[in-house]
């Protein structure tokens, strides 16, 4: 698994299926763009792998995974200057990230691996 892209603190704004009465445009799409049913999440950290999309959050017990869906590589867009993007899952779902302009001090997902912890033992054989 390869981190291809990974944000903190981050917005995310997630979308369901795109409707045939939806008017937005998908490229001028913005956190603050008005999407039927969709939801925001802020002071979260956002990484895409190679197929998946990731959306962890801070709770009372640690980082916690909020959201996990592959997603259609060829419709992940990201403005390294304005620090937004934009991806499309394999169900349909649209996530516009951007950095959010909170800090994240003293958030546990700032060392969050999303990876998870791997714990070696020794071998058997030996």
């Amino acid at each position: 698994m390869h981190v291809v892209f990974d944000l903190f603190p981050a917005r995310v704004r997630v979308a369901p299926e795109r409707q045939a009465t939806d008017t937005y445009v998908y490229e001028e799409l913005t956190v603050t763009s008005p999407m039927e049913q969709s939801r925001l999440v802020d002071r979260v950290r956002i990484v895409l792998t190679e197929k998946t999309v990731m959306i962890a959050a801070d709770s009372s017990s640690g980082p916690v995974l909020i959201f996990k869906e592959k997603y259609l590589p060829e419709t992940f867009f990201h403005d390294k200057k304005k620090k937004t993007g934009r991806v499309t899952t394999e169900h349909g779902k649209v996530l516009v990230f951007e950095k959010d302009a909170n800090c994240g001090c003293g958030s546990a997902l700032r060392g969050w691996n999303p990876y998870r912890t791997v714990y070696s033992t020794k071998d058997p054989i030996e």
